[in-house]
């Protein structure tokens, strides 16, 4: 599903140069859970970035279901972003003037959904999230917790082929992440999305289906059927 072919990223020049991903291939299996593995600084966020297009390479390309979107337009990358991607991040990233349902449903009205259909699919993912009665709420108004599960929510709003996780359970509290650990199985289970976590936490790692372990820019490592 995805391909990432000998991804490098290079920062500055001369003495600044900062060599933040070196060489690095790698490919993701539909419907799996892959966990990238590594201490502060090892380039994994870098990497995430990248393969979601996010950011583009300094060399290599990226391939997600035989599209090159290192060759997109920024334009194109947004659009096909917003029809095959989903996110989850460490903070949360929800709009703090919207509300929880309002925060699920904004993915499917920049995609042309209509008002009604998307409120009730935001409705019904904050129901599986377990958070539909705090739907009005501001982000402000909910736990750490409960704004993880619309964070959730939000990233499966318009069906995605895959989501990317960056340190998902990072800013939780140990039963909160473990709770978030086990959404995140159901889901991939559930849907067969396809789930790829930046982590530096074992723990976190051990849900996936393999382990991606990086350090200095590299992976030094894969593991295969580590998942519970």
């Amino acid at each position: 599903m995805v391909i990432a072919e000998n991804i490098s990223k290079v920062y500055g020049t001369g003495d600044s140069k900062v060599v933040a991903l070196d060489g690095v291939n790698l490919e993701v299996r539909s419907g799996e859970i892959v966990a990238i593995l590594g201490p502060s600084g090892s380039g994994k966020t870098t990497l995430l970035n990248i393969l979601a297009g996010l950011d583009l390479p300094t060399t290599g390309r990226v391939l997600i279901e035989d599209k090159d979107i290192t060759s997109m337009s920024e334009e194109e990358r947004t659009r096909f972003r917003g029809k095959n991607m989903g996110f989850i991040f460490q903070f949360f990233n929800l709009v703090p003037v919207l509300t929880a349902v309002e925060n699920v449903e904004l993915p499917l009205l920049l995609n042309g959904v209509d008002f009604a259909t998307a409120r009730r699919r935001a409705v019904e993912l904050l129901e599986r999230m377990n958070v539909a009665h705090r739907k009005d709420a501001y982000p402000s108004q909910l736990s750490g917790g409960e704004q993880q599960r619309v964070s959730i929510a939000r990233a499966l709003a318009t069906n995605p082929k895959i989501i990317w996780a960056d340190e998902p359970t990072g800013a939780l509290d140990e039963k909160n992440g473990e709770q978030i650990k086990q959404l995140i199985v159901e889901l991939n289970r559930e849907y067969g999305t396809t789930f790829v976590i930046v982590t530096h936490d074992l723990n976190v790692a051990r849900i996936a289906n393999r382990i991606v372990r990086m350090n200095s820019g590299k992976i030094v490592s894969i593991e295969d059927n580590v998942g519970e």
